[in-house]
């Protein structure tokens, strides 16, 4: 089975993703969003991002990526030193994976570290620049195509936008 790696973000007109391990927007139809595309499959987190969650996600394969090798998660998380180690770990396991696509799902270091391994961009862009501490990398367009995209209104309004890598269109 091969595996295909995935972005999965949220990332305001300026890039920000979070300030101090928080969302800085309430956006439910997004949270929604992630939770379909992403149960089931196998997640790719840095430590950060992992702590801001708070616990597992249930009905996924939590990998949090740690230089720590002494950080301390639940027993129905896996812990890897480094971005390559996680992949190793997908590619040994890939039968016991639940879907060949793995979802990297921050921060923003893992998110500029993977980019380059990436197949698909599931990028929800917040039409509006916030405050924060955390960045999603710049879309190198020369590389990426948006396949798809759905607008939405609010305050702030939205758009779903999916990213293909164009070498594999």
């Amino acid at each position: 089975m091969s595996l295909v790696y995935s972005h999965i973000c949220a990332a305001a007109e300026n890039n920000i993703i979070g300030l101090q391990g928080e969302l800085p927007w309430d956006i439910p139809e997004d949270l929604k969003y992630f939770k379909e595309k992403t149960l089931g499959k196998a997640l790719i987190m840095g430590r950060k991002t992992f702590e801001s969650l708070g616990q597992a996600l249930p009905k996924r394969l939590n990998i949090v990526i740690s230089r720590n090798k002494n950080f301390a998660v639940p027993k129905n998380v896996l812990l890897c030193s480094s971005l390559d180690s996680a992949y190793q770990l997908c590619e040994e396991n890939s039968m016991g994976i639940y879907d060949p696509e793995i979802f990297i799902i921050g921060g923003g270091e893992i998110y500029r570290q993977s980019l380059s391994k990436v197949t698909f961009i599931y990028l929800t862009r917040i039409h509006r620049s916030y405050e924060g501490d955390a960045c999603y990398p710049e879309i190198p367009m020369d590389q990426f195509q948006e396949i798809d995209r759905k607008d939405r209104d609010g305050n702030p309004s939205y758009s779903f936008l999916t990213y293909k890598r164009k070498n594999l269109l």
